[in-house]
């Protein structure tokens, strides 16, 4: 998905607000022009998460601040998500279609998103478990979906935030139950960016035990295809079906061509504008099919 007027705009109100802590004004007048100078000479792959990074590298070079360190919160996440695992793996197991209700939680999980949300709170995602999200996946999508994964031999997972790691594992596990022939590749983060999950993640949450895993050997928050290495791109190139979680693979991959099935939850305005949604409102799409007003 390029950069849009919106994006940009949101990224430079973004970064006003990070350094009203500062006194000196010449400074931040500086400072600012330097960010919209970034987002001025945006390539044509560029897209939001892409010149983040290098908003975030201008920043604490600019400002002499190292960047947040996510290292504790992304365990906390984690072990709370996976003392809720048994509970959860109980209700998807009793009900009438497992894979639609894993894939249900995993979306809900999809609200651990420090980079889009100003505040996660635990309370928030619990309560969000609870009502077990009953607005249904995309109906016609999600028979594509079955259809596809009928004649697949490859599927490929991109993950997107710790703790909803842990949903994406009971998704894969149901997965490699109906269909043992589907060989199941994991994608994480490279470089470790905001709360995304990366190997690490993987391993605390013991997905790594469960099915491959690989980094993507890129920081940007998303799979950014111009920065991941050759063996994410190969893998992604060559899979019957991608399951790729989060607004940021869609905002990285979004007009690729791919066959790709985005499962997310809009957390901006600007999606919320492009799928009509609500705010959290879940989504279930397909690259070759999705049509988001633009």
């Amino acid at each position: 998905m390029r950069m849009n007027p919106f994006c940009m705009c949101c990224a430079v109100n973004k970064q006003e607000k990070l350094i009203r802590k500062f006194d000196d004004t010449a400074k931040k007048t500086e400072y600012m022009k330097k960010v919209m100078t970034l987002i001025a000479n945006a390539g044509p792959q560029d897209c939001a998460p892409s010149i983040s990074i290098d908003i975030k590298k201008l920043y604490a070079a600019y400002w002499g601040e190292k960047p947040d360190d996510y290292t504790e919160i992304k365990h906390e996440f984690n072990q709370l998500m996976l003392g809720l695992e048994d509970r959860l793996e109980e209700r998807i197991r009793s009900s009438a279609d497992p894979l639609a209700t894993a894939l249900l939680y995993a979306r809900i999980g999809n609200y651990i998103d420090f980079a889009a949300l100003s505040h996660v709170e635990k309370d928030t995602v619990l309560s969000m478990i609870d009502s077990e999200n009953k607005e249904p996946l995309d109906p016609a999508e999600y028979n594509c979906f079955l259809e596809d994964l009928s004649h697949a031999s490859s599927l490929v997972y991109l993950t997107d935030n710790c703790g909803e790691i842990v949903m994406d594992k009971l998704v894969i596990r149901i997965l490699r139950e109906l269909y043992p022939a589907l060989t199941i590749t994991v994608i994480v983060r490279g470089i470790p960016v905001i709360n995304d999950a990366t190997l690490d993640d993987a391993e605390e949450i013991g997905l790594t035990s469960l099915v491959k895993v690989i980094g993507n050997g890129d920081g940007v928050g998303g799979t950014w295809l111009p920065g991941i290495n050759k063996e994410t791109r190969h893998l992604l190139d060559t899979a019957d079906v991608i399951l790729a979680k989060g607004q940021g693979n869609f905002e990285t991959l979004n007009d690729c061509g791919l066959n790709i099935y985005y499962l997310f939850l809009c957390k901006c305005e600007w999606f919320q504008k492009l799928f009509h949604a609500q705010p959290l409102q879940g989504m279930f799409v397909n690259e070759r099919r999705v049509s988001p007003d633009r």
